[in-house]
């Protein structure tokens, strides 16, 4: 059992709550609290301020057994560029990936920080930079998907084109490279070569569709209405089609390429709507 399994299971007997009580709580099912206190598997990120709150205890210490910081993820702020804090996402990523024993992803998280040190995403708030492959690690992690390539290639995506690194230097297995390259862009490429080459290779594919769900989903804090438009139309020309193409190709992300198309779409859907009633 991991340290935050024994803290979770050590926690609850404290609060004299039996598993029952906890998952009524949360309104989660008693298995899912037996899996956590196990350590087979982890609740999801936006559930770790309920069970501290639960519990009286802070996510610092669920996660790490420390208090040493005070700084918590703001779930209440419209229209915020930083739905998540960034250092907390960091700690879930590394704690899942100890727990999953993904090795490589370990190892990469301090890389990917390190070279994004300094950058920042384009909106109002000038999030840092090293925001946004951790929302999107997150988010493969929620979905299930805990592949050690493809979370990797999560935290290393933006890395050449944005860090100026040659994929083949990248402290990454060479699956992990070449998905790495094939989602950065190449000005030699059209965009037509640049999907094709993505969408036949399966670590490729589930990092660039988890990238543009995340993108579409900030596209109303940081995007021009002009950019937001033209973004829309990239999706449902060339994301779309990939979406039903990774479907068959890739049935072993079924369940997660689903989510990700049944996020997107309606994302998109109600842009869309919202740009029509303005127009009306």
């Amino acid at each position: 059992m991991n340290g935050f399994a024994q803290r979770l299971a050590r926690v609850r007997k404290e609060c004299r709550m039996t598993q029952n009580e906890v998952a009524e709580r949360l309104n989660v099912s008693f298995q899912a609290v037996s899996l956590w206190e196990r350590g087979e598997t982890t609740p999801e990120i936006d559930k770790l301020p309920e069970i501290a709150a639960l519990y009286r205890v802070t996510t610092d210490w669920l996660l790490t057994g420390k208090e040493e910081s005070a700084v918590s993820i703001d779930f209440e702020e419209p229209l915020s560029d930083r739905l998540f804090n960034e250092d907390r996402m960091y700690t879930y990523v590394k704690t899942c990936a100890v727990m999953k024993r993904l090795a490589q992803t370990v190892s990469v998280l301090p890389y990917a920080r390190e070279l994004h040190k300094g950058q920042v995403r384009k909106g109002r708030e000038h999030v840092p930079y090293i925001y946004h492959p951790l929302l999107m690690a997150c988010h493969a992690l929620a979905l299930g998907l805990d592949d050690d390539d493809v979370i990797s290639a999560v935290l290393l995506h933006d890395i050449c084109e944005d860090c100026g690194v040659c994929p083949e230097d990248l402290p990454v297995n060479d699956k992990t490279k070449e998905a790495v390259m094939l989602v950065t862009k190449n000005k030699e490429k059209s965009t037509e070569e640049y999907y094709k080459d993505i969408s036949e290779n399966r670590i490729a594919t589930m990092v660039k569709l988890l990238d543009r769900c995340n993108n579409v989903s900030a596209m109303s804090t940081g995007f021009s209405k002009r950019k937001i438009v033209d973004y829309i139309n990239e999706t449902e020309k060339y994301i779309y089609p990939l979406l039903q193409l990774a479907k068959t190709r890739y049935s072993r992300y079924s369940n997660q390429i689903f989510l990700i198309k049944y996020h997107l779409t309606s994302v998109v859907s109600t842009l869309k709507h919202q740009f029509y009633l303005e127009a009306v």
